[in-house]
C-alpha cells in the first residue's frame, strides 16, 4: 500500500476515536444540574408570632366585658410588620382596640395589628371582648384563638387563650325607708358583698307603683324592667366584705304604699336576701312616717333592751310633808308624856 493512502487512513481513525471520547457542547449543556423552582416563600417556617392571655370578664353583669392581651412577636432576621389573626367563640364579641378589621363573617376572625417589628422585637395589643349571649350566664369558660401573620398573609399555627365568665356569688341587700314629706322619700340601700372574690358590678331593681317613680340616682325603665320599674346600674368593683351605700330618692303622690327592691341577675346569686319590700307612709309636712325595714338576717342573734324595773309598792317616801306631818305627832305625844308625869308626882306628895 503506498504512502498517501495509509496517511488517509490512520487519519479517518484519529477522527472517529475523537468522535468517541470527547463530548459534545450540547451533551454538556445538558449535564448541567438545574435548580428547582419549589423553594419559595410561602414553604418557609413563620416569623410572626401571636400569644393571647386569658381574659376575665366583669363590670355590667348583664354583658360582662374585659381586656383581651395579645402579644405579636417578629422571630425573623429582619423588620416585618407584625398582624395576627383573631378567632372569637359564638357567646363572645369583640368591642374595642388592636387596630382590628372584620374577616370572615361566618367564622368570627378579625385580621389586627400591623405595626412595624424590628428583628426580634415585639408588641403588645389590648383589645376588649364582651359577652353576646343572649341571656346572662355565669361560671362559663370558652375559647378564642390568635395566630401570627406577615404582610404577605402567611400564617402561624393557632394557639388558644380562655376566656372566663363571671361566677355565681352571694351578695346582701339592706334597706330602710324614711317617711313620704311633701311629695317624695328617702331609701336608704346597703349592698354588701358576702362573696370570697372582688366583683366588678351589680344590678338594682326597683319595683314602683303607681303613683311613685325614682329621681335619683339614674335608673333605666326600658328593657327588661317591661314598665313595672327601673334598674340602677353599679358599675363599681366591691371587694369581698365591702358594703355599697348609697340612697334612693323617689318621688310619691297618695297614700301608704309598698315598695319592692331586688339584685339582679337573680340567677348570679345563691343566697336567699337579695330582695326587700319597704313601706311607704306619708308623714305630712316635715312629719314623721312608718318605714318597713327587710327582714332580719337569720344568723344575727337578735337583742332586747333590759327592761326598766318599776318601784316596790310598799316603800315610803323619805322627804316631803309627810314626814313633817310625823315630826309634830311626836312632839305632841312627848308634851302629853311630860304632863302626866308632873300630875303623878304631885300626888305622890300629897
Amino acid at each position: 500500500m503506498n504512502r498517501p493512502l495509509r496517511s488517509g487512513i490512520l487519519g479517518a481513525a484519529v477522527l472517529a476515536l475523537s468522535a468517541l471520547t470527547t463530548p459534545t457542547v450540547a451533551g454538556a449543556a445538558a449535564a448541567k444540574p438545574t435548580v428547582s423552582p419549589s423553594t419559595t416563600a410561602g414553604s418557609a417556617a413563620p416569623t410572626i408570632l401571636a400569644r393571647g392571655d386569658i381574659a376575665f370578664l366583669s363590670g355590667d353583669p348583664w354583658q360582662p366585658s374585659g381586656p383581651l392581651e395579645v402579644k405579636v412577636i417578629n422571630e425573623g432576621g429582619t423588620a416585618a410588620k407584625g398582624f395576627f389573626l383573631l378567632r372569637l367563640p359564638p357567646d363572645a364579641d369583640l368591642t374595642a382596640g388592636g387596630d382590628c378589621r372584620a374577616g370572615d363573617g361566618a367564622t368570627r376572625t378579625w385580621v389586627c395589628g400591623g405595626a412595624e417589628l424590628p428583628a426580634g422585637g415585639d408588641r403588645t395589643y389590648r383589645l376588649t371582648v364582651t359577652s353576646s349571649a343572649a341571656q346572662p350566664v355565669f361560671g362559663v369558660t370558652e375559647w378564642g384563638s390568635v395566630a401570627g401573620r406577615d404582610a404577605t398573609g402567611r400564617e402561624d399555627r393557632p394557639t388558644d387563650f380562655r376566656i372566663n365568665w363571671p361566677d355565681r356569688t352571694t351578695l346582701r341587700l339592706r334597706a330602710t325607708a324614711g317617711p313620704v314629706v311633701d311629695g317624695a322619700a328617702t331609701l336608704r340601700v346597703r349592698v354588701t358583698n358576702t362573696g370570697a372574690f372582688d366583683i366588678g358590678g351589680y344590678s338594682l331593681n326597683v319595683a314602683t307603683p303607681d303613683g311613685v317613680r325614682v329621681t335619683a340616682p339614674g335608673c333605666s325603665g326600658r328593657g327588661r324592667m317591661h314598665g313595672v320599674g327601673c334598674e340602677i346600674l353599679r358599675e363599681r368593683r366591691l371587694a369581698s366584705g365591702a358594703t355599697d351605700g348609697f340612697d334612693v330618692r323617689v318621688a310619691a303622690t297618695g297614700g301608704t304604699t309598698s315598695i319592692r327592691l331586688w339584685l339582679a341577675p337573680t340567677n348570679r346569686y345563691t343566697n336567699r336576701d337579695t330582695s326587700v319590700t319597704l313601706r311607704l307612709t306619708s308623714g305630712g309636712s316635715g312629719g314623721g312616717g312608718a318605714t318597713t325595714a327587710p327582714a332580719a338576717d337569720p344568723t344575727t342573734p337578735a337583742t332586747t333592751p333590759p327592761a326598766t324595773p318599776a318601784p316596790e309598792a310598799t316603800e315610803l317616801p323619805r322627804t316631803g310633808t309627810t314626814t313633817i306631818a310625823y315630826g309634830l305627832i311626836g312632839v305632841s305625844l312627848l308634851t302629853v308624856g311630860g304632863g302626866l308625869l308632873l300630875l303623878r308626882r304631885r300626888l305622890g306628895r300629897d
